[in-house]
């Protein structure tokens, strides 16, 4: 859902930017508008305003119908993609922290995302800002698991693991 902002900038910016569209809101937008018409930019522009949020969402949705998350007790694997397949597994071991997201969009609709960081997963957000554009949400180390259903439950029952393991971790070590 982080993505619908810029999707809408990018799209309007590049019809604007190819088709002239912005200069027709002017006042003399009229005369501009009948020098674009049967413009080669123009069409151009409106193709881009119209397909690339079409496009995007497509992809999004694609991506997000062959996304498969499974949790075990002691770790979790991530399936996703439609032209790549991406897997990964992640064990609970290596998990040093846990953040449950749900941006304005999420709350609207009931969605929100559950973070896993691992120790290498570094600063920032580097990695994910693929998954916010409709990329894969498993580059780099850690992964989200994104616009979930019930995700203040799927958030509690992965922090439950995740405290049960690191016990488990320390009993080891001491």
């Amino acid at each position: 859902m982080a993505q619908v902002p810029l999707q809408l900038f990018f799209a309007i910016w590049a019809g604007g930017f190819f088709g002239g569209l912005l200069s027709m809101l002017s006042p003399s937008g009229a005369a501009i508008a009948r020098a674009y018409i049967g413009s080669p930019f123009l069409i151009i522009g409106i193709a881009v305003l119209l397909l690339f949020p079409t496009v995007t969402l497509a992809a999004k949705w694609l991506n997000y119908r062959n996304t498969v998350y499974r949790v075990y007790p002691d770790r979790i694997e991530i399936e996703e993609g439609f032209l790549t397949l991406h897997r990964k597994e992640i064990p609970l071991l290596s998990v040093r922290e846990i953040n449950l997201r749900r941006g304005i969009f999420q709350r609207l609709i009931g969605l929100g995302s559950v973070y896993l960081a691992t120790a290498a997963t570094g600063q920032g957000f580097w990695w994910s800002t693929s998954a916010i554009v409709g990329g894969s949400s498993t580059f780099g180390s850690g992964a989200m698991l994104m616009d979930l259903n019930n995700s203040d439950t799927a958030y509690e029952r992965l922090r439950e693991l995740f405290e049960r393991t690191r016990s488990a971790r320390a009993t080891l070590a001491g």
